[in-house]
């Protein structure tokens, strides 16, 4: 196993920690504003180490990208993902509650969180941990 090899899935291991904590925090309904930020922090935090995965196991193939859209779109071509719209979506709007905080918001990124990115982190988990079989 080369260098490149290596760290994609010592990248994964992060996303794989985050995933776990997400995982605690996602079935539960936020009940405070507390709670809603630690649930849009550790999506945060799994779309980060996504993103990095994402990066490393596309480096290690040979595919440089330097930007979340074409990496979502590698990705997508290499069959890492399948909800190419849902990762655009959870990449264009990962800095949203920082300008424009309303219940509204609120409301809307925890349920995005809930049925739509905490799905898609385990559809990638899930593929990941195929090609680590492999």
């Amino acid at each position: 196993m080369d260098y490149k090899e290596a760290r994609w899935r010592e990248l994964f291991e992060g996303f794989e920690k985050s995933f776990a904590l997400l995982g605690n925090k996602v079935t539960q309904m936020p009940q405070d504003i507390y709670e809603t930020a630690s649930l849009v922090h550790l999506h945060e935090m799994c779309l980060e180490h996504a993103r990095k995965t994402i990066y490393g196991f596309l480096e290690a193939r040979g595919i440089a990208v330097s930007t979340p859209r074409q990496a979502v779109k590698e990705a997508a071509k290499h069959e890492l993902i399948s909800t190419e719209k849902v990762w655009h979506r959870a990449f264009n709007r990962k800095n949203l509650v920082y300008f424009l905080y309303t219940e509204k918001v609120e409301k809307e990124i925890t349920e995005d969180i809930q049925q739509r990115y905490y799905p898609m982190y385990a559809e990638f988990y899930e593929t990941i941990q195929q090609h680590i079989k492999k």
